[in-house]
């Protein structure tokens, strides 16, 4: 990898704002959560109400934490918080060239990836990627449909703002943790050149399969959902086909899939020319390149909530014995979608890999 370092003149002006300047405010901005979120589980902890999983989440059975007691749970979340919150101050205190203990860093780093992966894998589950799906639905008909507000309205509940709040404090902790790591060995905080040449040429080789993976995945999800609709029960009782069909439940499955559909296309393009310039067909925008985070962002939380929710799902299957169950397109589609994940997140990767350029920081390219 060419690590060749430009001028100021050559990087151009520095970048001001506020997202570009994450490296800075992160590992701050995870701290602080991890204060809130303690003192909000203490408060969890001292009145013996709140706690938004175990035996108070109706939809508890998909949650890999649904089983946790709100007596043991609440308490080991505070504790778990509040010292993260303590050692969050510590990293984000930390200024390049201090010498650092082996242990503290080893300490520092893996109690903030640990936070990250619970945080983003462990505490969402399928609801979260369930109302992400269909999101545009709602946003267009539910203007317009009574009854459609009146679901979601019973639908949302305190347990979709836990997750929501869990998600945002993984990535906060993920970049609070990278930025840590990078700046411990004297790497730069935004970029991490210079970087291990090897590793990144591992991620950049093994892109394309990777992508087509995640691509593969959600289409099949897709494909039997449509079938259902086409009025061919594939892979599901006959009987609960009919009543989907005739009460239009199978019609929403339809939906999510479509919007599978689109995932899937857009999945694509991280491995596609148009996924890095704008095609002809599109208005305005033709011929232009495509902002990075326009792809990385998104793919990120969906390859997040795909991991969780499909955790969840084989935890459902695993309890209910679905997993020996005839009616296998009705679940089965879900057991790879940890698998949807992990692809997705390295197709991901892989994609900011080959676009980062040039660093605005510490002009390595």
């Amino acid at each position: 990898m060419n690590s060749t370092t430009m001028t100021a003149a050559e990087r151009g002006p520095a970048r001001s704002g506020v997202l570009r300047r994450w490296p800075e405010w992160a590992p701050w901005a995870a701290t602080v959560w991890a204060l809130g979120y303690g003192l909000t589980a203490l408060g969890w902890t001292l009145t013996g109400a709140g706690f938004p999983m175990g035996a108070s989440d109706p939809d508890r059975e998909t949650s890999l934490l649904g089983g946790v007691p709100a007596d043991v749970g609440a308490p080991l979340f505070a504790a778990v918080a509040l010292a993260a919150a303590g050692t969050g101050a510590v990293m984000a205190r930390y200024r390049p060239g201090v010498a650092v203990p082996p242990w503290w860093r080893r300490f520092a780093v893996g109690l903030g990836g640990t936070m990250a992966v619970v945080l983003l894998v462990v505490v969402p589950d399928t609801r979260i990627l369930a109302l992400v799906g269909y999101l545009p639905m709602i946003v267009f008909k539910a203007p317009f449909d009574a009854e459609i507000r009146g679901q979601v309205a019973d639908a949302l509940g305190v347990e979709h703002v836990h997750q929501a709040v869990a998600i945002a404090g993984g990535f906060l902790w993920a970049a609070a943790t990278v930025v840590y790591a990078r700046r411990t060995v004297g790497s730069c905080a935004r970029c991490g050149r210079p970087d291990r040449s090897a590793a990144v040429a591992t991620v950049l080789r093994w892109a394309r399969p990777a992508v087509y993976v995640a691509a593969a995945i959600p289409a099949l999800y897709a494909v039997t959902r449509w079938i259902w609709v086409a009025g061919i029960p594939l892979g599901i009782d006959e009987q609960d086909h009919a009543d989907g069909l005739a009460d239009g439940s199978l019609w929403a499955g339809a939906w999510l899939a479509s919007f599978a559909l689109v995932g899937t296309v857009l999945t694509l393009g991280l491995v596609q020319r148009w996924g890095e310039v704008f095609p002809r067909w599109i208005p305005v925008l033709r011929g232009r390149r495509v902002p990075v985070g326009l792809a990385v962002v998104p793919a990120s939380v969906v390859a997040v909530l795909a991991t969780s929710g499909g955790l969840g799902l084989i935890k459902v299957g695993l309890t209910q014995d679905l997993l020996n169950s005839q009616e296998w397109a009705a679940f089965g589609p879900a057991l790879l979608w940890p698998v949807w994940g992990a692809a997705l997140g390295w197709g991901t990767l892989a994609y900011w890999l080959r676009r980062r350029g040039s660093c605005a920081d510490c002009g390595l390219r």
